[in-house]
């Protein structure tokens, strides 16, 4: 039975406020405000009426940093990389979270492979991403797993291993970490680093679906329900997981489960049901959707079918379909008649 917990970040020194007001590294000295602006800078940072408190603090955490401790080194890092407290400064932030990696700091090896993966701080560099990412995976940090798995997938600075990501995803999700069971479940599914196993995906979206709600899981389990495909077609069981994916917001769901009442497959026969969910899957004109549920939806204006007749509202959701990429709702127009006269 898989244990499945959300994604969460911890850090050490947690209930500890860092501040400006005492600096937090040697570039500091390139801004030093006079005596007179030194309590309102601190206010301004701490954002309260402690601020002489959360400069002493800053100053505590330089001077352990300084003196070897990682996890000190990784408090301050974090908190200029994301602006905890005090103005993000990224750029600052990374020499103490290379400092805090040096110490088996797994949260800030992870945090500085993502800095470097996404340019911030620094240059882009996936490579130097992926190095960070593999100190921490091999610390047991699952977050670092994740994305190095993302990074062969991809085969951003790293060489693409389809095989190399479904063994770092299972690592992920065997930490807990809900997205990867389904990442796994996917590489199953589809052959990519896994021998085909649709039983095997099937009970990883499951445990995915029903202990966490994963949208994408209730999605990919109700769908091959509903085909048979590694099993018996079981259109009731397939209601069962699209409803739940629908309910957690996901329209793709919303519209599968539709067409179940739709069609009476697995549920009972109810076009007006059916109306309500495609409307729900279609989403709204500047939002995402489903494009195929608004073309059925469409038709079903024009026909009157759990709804009543309404050729402007058939056509506002044919033009949605088109919009949404369903090319059955671009039809073009009628050619012009031949001039009579």
């Amino acid at each position: 039975m898989l244990t499945l917990r959300s994604r969460r970040r911890g850090t050490r020194h947690a209930g500890v406020a860092g501040g400006l007001a005492g600096g937090l590294g040697p570039r500091a000295a390139r801004f030093s405000p006079p005596p007179r602006l030194v309590l309102p800078l601190a206010l301004l940072a701490a954002g309260s009426g402690c601020a002489l408190g959360e400069a002493e603090t800053a100053r505590q955490l330089r001077s352990a940093c300084a003196d070897g401790d990682a996890a000190a080194c990784e408090d301050i890092g974090l908190r200029l990389l994301h602006g905890r407290r005090v103005f993000r400064d990224e750029v600052r932030a990374l020499p103490f979270l290379e400092q805090a990696c040096d110490g088996d700091q797994w949260n800030g090896c992870f945090e500085l492979g993502a800095a470097y993966r996404d340019g911030r701080g620094a240059s882009a560099n996936p490579r130097r991403a992926a190095a960070l990412f593999e100190k921490a995976c091999d610390g047991d940090f699952g977050e670092a797993c994740a994305d190095l798995g993302l990074l062969h997938q991809a085969g951003r600075g790293v060489p693409s291993d389809p095989t190399q990501a479904a063994d770092l995803f299972e690592k992920a999700c065997g930490s807990g970490l809900t997205e990867n069971c389904v990442r796994l479940a996917i590489a199953f599914e589809d052959s990519e680093g896994r021998e085909r196993n649709v039983p095997r995906a099937m009970e990883l979206y499951e445990a995915a679906c029903t202990a966490e709600d994963h949208p994408g899981a209730c999605l990919r389990l109700g769908r091959l329900h509903r085909s048979g495909d590694g099993g018996a077609t079981d259109p009731a069981r397939a209601a069962t997981f699209f409803e739940r994916g629908c309910d957690a917001e996901d329209r793709a769901s919303c519209g599968e489960l539709a067409r179940l009442h739709d069609e009476g497959a697995g549920v009972a026969l109810d076009p007006e049901r059916a109306a309500e969910l495609y409307e729900r899957a279609c989403g709204d004109r500047w939002g995402e959707g489903d494009g195929e549920s608004c073309y059925r939806l469409a038709e079903m204006y024009q026909t009157g079918t759990g709804v009543e007749p309404d050729e402007e509202q058939a056509d506002y959701f044919f033009f949605l379909a088109c919009r949404r990429g369903y090319r059955p709702g671009c039809l073009p127009p009628p050619p012009p008649q031949p001039d009579s006269t």
